[in-house]
């Protein structure tokens, strides 16, 4: 009997599959084809026997297409969330730190303030600098744009406090480099623009400062 493999963004769940295959060569090409969704090729007893990239990376950008197609379709927009959208939505609004708390959560990263939620800066409280929550989780800091891997956790736009300190302005997801040597994809909830789009979007890298690798 022949095996058929198929192409999903959640293993264990046949509703996320999107192709299937005759031969586990031809499945790869369909997985790294939509490598920025989160997919990964599947036996027929739904256990991974590839994937582009880690398991985690992966889930991570299969959670971030999730919210992002998720704030469109339900009318979000861009504001300072009172309660961390991973535990209440109600308020529909999200922003650049939200989408990135949102997503972590839906990965399990699960130990995060639900007043606000992490903010891409804060300047007294650790556990709510999402800087220096990534740090408290163990991640492993990047300085180097070139090293980046789908996945990553970016900060950008560096903005100084009165105080002299320089901090992010902005934070995304990023899903890998587009091969051209300019352009990346990623995953963003910056403005409204960016809310009401379809992601990930592709566009330049501006400004990197330093981004975080998640782990478990």
């Amino acid at each position: 009997m022949n095996e058929t493999f198929t192409v999903r963004s959640k293993a264990d769940d046949p509703s996320t599959e999107i192709a299937s295959r005759k031969t586990l060569e031809e499945a790869k090409a369909v997985a790294c084809e939509n490598a920025v969704y989160g997919c990964r090729v599947c036996d027929e007893n739904g256990r991974t026997v590839f994937c582009p990239y880690t398991e985690l990376q992966s889930d991570i950008l299969r959670e971030a297409k999730y919210v992002t197609d998720y704030v469109r379709e339900n009318g979000f927009t861009y504001g300072d969330a009172p309660v961390n959208p991973a535990f209440n939505r109600d308020a529909k609004l999200v922003s650049c730190d939200r989408l990135v708390d949102w997503v972590m959560f839906r990965v399990g990263f699960t130990n995060q303030v639900e007043r606000q939620g992490m903010v891409v800066f804060h300047p007294t409280e650790k556990e709510r600098d999402l800087p220096g929550w990534c740090e408290l989780q163990g991640f492993e800091r990047i300085e180097n744009a070139g090293d980046l891997i789908p996945g990553d956790i970016i900060f950008t736009r560096p903005c100084t406090s009165s105080q002299g300190v320089v901090y992010p302005g902005h934070t995304f997801i990023f899903a890998g480099f587009a091969g051209d040597g300019v352009n990346s994809y990623r995953y963003d909830c910056g403005k409204n623009e960016r809310i009401q789009s379809v992601q990930p979007s592709c566009e330049p890298l501006n400004d990197f400062m330093f981004a975080y690798r998640p782990s478990k």
